[in-house]
């Protein structure tokens, strides 16, 4: 439609409109205008007292009766309609924190259902990468108040791969947004009976990482020497590797040949890619392709081409990340020798070390069994914040209580902490509260949980003994 035929219909339209509006003006011209009924005059006294007005109140009373019945029935409902509202936004409130549990990764370390996990951190002392034990967070609020969870949220945990999530420690979540998180790690807290029915299996775990503890830190060491190797070795595989990318692109870039099983790549190509990687494998430590022009998928559920082009791309990673090691071969080099000497000099002290017998000769009258169980509650209970390195791996374990997070408890720290026993099983329940004083010129922080939801007393005073049972340190 052109802009001229346009302008002509609406100037049509409008020329329409005032003649309909002008017509019904002249058809209204000299009528008699009706009066509104609100300014009528009503029917005269003689009329309206009958049965007209008593129909009138009858109407009214009708009214008023089922007002009378309806306002207080909604009265009645009210409550529960607000509990409706309450629950709605609960739940609302919960799938919001599910989606930043999920955005955030919080599941990555503490596990999808917050059963706990691992994240990748490097050890301080040492400089190694180790694999960092992630605790269970279903069944954080058995330990700790909204409050306090919340404090771990903003601000993170110093020198762990926890890191501040509040806008306030410098994370990227609003008050809005870690209320939500709460909710969601509300919503997958496990029954407390359950709580109850890990602790043998926590115990056997940890008495089971002393008894390996050897073996671990050997596997540690192994892995450092690789490393050693991998950075020694860099400056040598460099070059084979951009070799290899050079190669691989030629030959996926092949012009010409016969294409049997029409999956883009040319036979010769297959051929040719699968022999070469079989040159490569030892030195660069990629796989070995075994293509058959024939079929289209190799291996089942993926296409050869797929495969090939995953070949290129692990080849191009691995000229980046033997770049980097070749361009700071000594700083590399150095830190996994410093790294290499800490875990050597680890394994020959071995501080993780107990001696089991001495502790049930000194504190338990020579009951071997209680002084087992009370290595085993102390540390899959108390090691990570109380034990120097624990969460990090038995390599990296100083001596049991050697202090952390928390304060270190050997050598009879606890008792000038807490002149009677009473007062330390007190503490150990309820755990610290913000402000508020415990023991000897001690005061809380809101940091040491309470393990009276999560420990039956008699375990509580087992490890209460043992502590209390240590012999001062020179």
């Amino acid at each position: 439609m052109n802009s001229s035929l346009f302008i002509t219909l609406i100037a049509l339209a409008v020329i329409g409109a005032i003649a309909y509006f002008s017509a019904v003006g002249f058809r209204g011209a000299g009528k008699i205008k009706k009066v509104p009924r609100n300014l009528q005059k009503y029917l005269p006294d003689d009329q309206l007292e009958t049965t007209h007005l008593d129909k009138i109140l009858s109407v009214a009373v009708v009214l008023a009766s089922l007002l009378t019945i309806m306002i207080p029935l909604y009265y009645l409902g009210e409550p529960a309609r607000q509990e409706s509202f309450v629950e709605e936004f609960d739940d609302v409130s919960v799938e919001r924190g599910h989606h930043l549990y999920e955005e955030f990764g919080c599941g990555n370390c503490h596990g999808v259902d917050g059963s706990g996990g691992a994240a990748s951190y490097v050890e301080k002392r040492s400089g190694v990468s180790v694999t960092w034990t992630a605790p269970a967070i279903n069944d954080v609020f058995y330990r700790y108040d909204d409050e306090e969870v919340l404090y771990w949220l903003i601000y993170g945990r110093a020198n762990s791969p926890m890191p501040a999530w509040g806008l306030k420690g410098g994370g990227p979540m609003n008050d809005g947004q870690l209320s939500d998180l709460i909710e969601y790690l509300h919503s997958f807290q496990i029954p407390q009976n359950e709580e109850l029915l890990e602790i043998e299996g926590n115990i056997n775990s940890s008495l089971l990482r002393i008894e390996n503890s050897d073996l671990q830190v050997e596997s540690e060491i192994a892995k450092q020497n690789e490393l050693i190797n991998d950075i020694e070795m860099a400056p040598i595989r460099l070059p084979i590797a951009i070799e290899a990318v050079e190669i691989v692109s030629a030959l996926i870039s092949r012009q010409s040949g016969i294409d049997t099983d029409e999956d883009g790549l040319y036979d010769s190509v297959e051929t040719d890619i699968s022999a070469y990687s079989e040159t490569i494998t030892e030195m660069l430590g990629t796989p070995v392709l075994n293509l058959n022009p024939d079929e289209e998928e190799s291996i089942p559920g993926r296409k050869d081409a797929s495969i090939v082009r995953g070949f290129l791309s692990e080849l191009e990673t691995k000229v980046i990340n033997l770049g980097i090691l070749t361009d700071g071969y000594d700083k590399f080099m150095d830190e996994a020798e410093v790294g290499l000497a800490f875990l050597e000099n680890a394994y020959e002290q071995k501080l993780w070390l107990i001696d089991f017998q001495d502790i049930a000769d000194s504190t338990f009258d020579g009951d071997y069994d209680k002084a087992t169980r009370a290595v085993g509650i102390f540390n899959a209970y108390c090691a990570r914040c109380h034990t120097a390195g624990y969460s990090a791996g038995a390599a990296y374990t100083k001596q049991i209580g050697s202090g952390g997070l928390g304060p270190a408890l050997r050598g009879g720290r606890v008792n000038i902490q807490f002149k009677e026993r009473d007062d330390f099983i007190d503490f150990i329940v309820n755990g610290s509260v913000n402000g508020k004083g415990y023991g000897v010129n001690g005061v809380g922080g809101g940091k040491m949980p309470g393990f009276g939801a999560v420990l039956p007393q008699s375990d509580i005073e087992l490890v209460i003994d043992y502590l209390r049972g240590m012999t001062p340190d020179a």
